[in-house]
């Protein structure tokens, strides 16, 4: 046992380095004696990004993991020499402009001894705003663009593009999007955004690309440049279910093909079809070094009326022989034609089905290469019937959306019915009221009548006294309110 030497408690042998206790080592050693107590960190007003030590802009919510790595490569004095066992918030109001970070330090204060200390760290927030908002108050917004053109009557093919960015979230690092007459434009602050929304069209669609840059400003000191990038991509114009003219060279490249085909599919490749001898090929990035057109588009389908259908097979894409006759002949002729077509997994007796009639449809294209055409008439699809508006399934808080519509509808109602019986009531209260008043009149009219005819009989007996006292020798009272004066005259004594 050895005692220390500063409060000379007993000791264990174990620790008799220095011959302190505890308690003594703790008030002398000072864990947190570089560490600064007060700190700052920067946030940008606008966006709620943070500025990190080290470089750039990182979101962080209040409060959370990467908040705390921020302020913690803010703190000076947190080195090698010690260890930080464990770094928490403490609360502080939300309006305070300040956060409160407390630190648990850990430091060998001499052989075997280690100390640990519980150090709280102020750290200010200031405003500062970052690079991006800076440039949202500028005419140089964005740094990259992207222009997508198709230039085709439907655009089909473009249609499909958009769904599948939203669908795959393709336009999270977008600022700003326009509209233009063939196609649209994407914006992007970065370079290797842009180049990656590329690729990702270049993944779903034949595409071909060339790019663009334009001189911004450049710093003739340290020979920096600062260029705007522009990429222009343009879409294979063919889309899907369209009919595809092949000219002679194309079609001997791609293996002796008809040149009437049809497009059964449009994304990374186009899918080219023959319905008469069912043969296909796929054709990709060698599109564009030897072009072909569409010579007939969905709006110039005609629809024809499935009459009988022999050799169907199962399968989507079935060979078999089809008997149709044009919807706008019925009544009127009795045209029929017989066509092979590859939809006998599909079509049944009845159905009615779309396709190109070459018989009344101008393509530009010369007789002599016409006739070379393997059929007059072309089968894409079968016409579908048109889909009603089905009532959505009620999902989370539908109940509450649902109860509260139901109540809006039923004040409605009620405000309806309402305002007839309201009227009812006004008419019935006016009607009420001139009965009354007609009532009130009637007997205004009756008293008055009644009050004369009393009125007549008071005066004969008040004319007849008058007389009698006139004789009588009583001075007569119309003197009096002439203004004449009363004579003394003896008056007989009141019996």
């Amino acid at each position: 046992m050895v005692l220390c030497c500063i409060c000379g408690v007993g000791i264990d042998s174990a620790v008799t380095t220095g011959a302190r206790c505890v308690q003594c080592l703790r008030r002398e050693v000072d864990v947190g004696a570089g560490v600064n107590r007060r700190a700052a960190v920067q946030r940008c007003g606008t966006c709620g990004r943070w500025l990190r030590p080290g470089g750039g802009w990182a979101v962080a919510d209040m409060e959370s993991r990467e908040l705390l790595a921020i302020c913690l490569k803010s703190i000076k004095g947190i080195g090698k020499h010690l260890q930080l066992v464990n770094a928490s918030f403490i609360w502080t109001e939300p309006h305070s402009k300040e956060l409160k970070v407390k630190l648990e330090l850990q430091q060998e204060a001499m052989v075997g001894v280690v100390v640990r200390q519980a150090v709280i760290v102020e750290l200010r927030v200031n405003n500062l705003q970052c690079t991006d908002c800076k440039k949202s108050y500028t005419k140089h917004t964005w740094d990259s663009s992207v222009q997508v053109r198709q230039r085709s009557e439907h655009r089909r093919t473009l249609m499909m593009l958009e769904q599948l960015i939203l669908q795959h979230k393709a336009h999270k690092n977008l600022i700003q999007l326009n509209n233009t007459k063939d196609g649209l434009d994407f914006f992007f602050s970065r370079e290797r955004d842009a180049q990656d929304f590329v690729a990702f069209l270049k993944s779903w669609a034949v595409v071909r690309h060339h790019e663009s840059k334009h001189l911004v400003s450049h710093n003739a000191q340290n020979t920096t440049y600062r260029f705007k990038r522009t990429t222009c991509i343009e879409v294979c114009p063919v889309c899907r279910d369209d009919l595809v003219y092949l000219p002679r060279k194309v079609a001997q490249a791609l293996g002796g093909l008809p040149p009437l085909m049809l497009c059964t599919k449009a994304a990374s490749q186009l899918c080219l079809l023959d319905p008469v001898s069912m043969r296909s090929v796929e054709v990709a990035a060698e599109y564009w070094r030897k072009p072909f057109n569409s010579v007939g588009l969905p709006a110039h389908m005609t629809e024809f009326v499935v009459l009988d259908v022999e050799d169907g097979c199962a399968g989507r894409a079935g060979a078999c022989e089809v008997e149709v006759a044009r919807t706008s002949d019925f009544g009127k002729n009795d045209d029929r034609v017989l066509v092979r077509s590859h939809l006998g997994g599909v079509l049944q007796v009845g159905d009615v089905a779309l396709g190109y009639d070459l018989r009344t449809m101008h393509l530009g294209i010369d007789e002599e290469e016409m006739e070379s055409a393997t059929s007059e008439v072309f089968l894409v699809k079968k016409k579908r019937p048109e889909r009603t508006v089905r009532k959505k399934r009620p999902g989370k808080g539908s109940s509450v959306a649902a109860s509260l519509a139901k109540r809006d509808r039923n004040q409605e109602a009620e405000a309806e019915k309402a305002e007839p019986e309201a009227e009812e009531e006004v008419e019935e209260e006016a009607l009420a009221m001139h009965a009354a008043a007609d009532a009130w009149f009637a007997q205004l009219d009756s008293q008055s009548t009644t009050s004369g005819t009393e009125r007549d009989g008071e005066s004969r007996p008040a004319e007849s006294e008058a007389e009698n006292q006139h004789s009588a020798g009583y001075p007569d009272p119309s003197g009096l309110d002439k203004g004449e004066p009363a004579q003394n005259a003896d008056l007989p004594a009141a019996e």
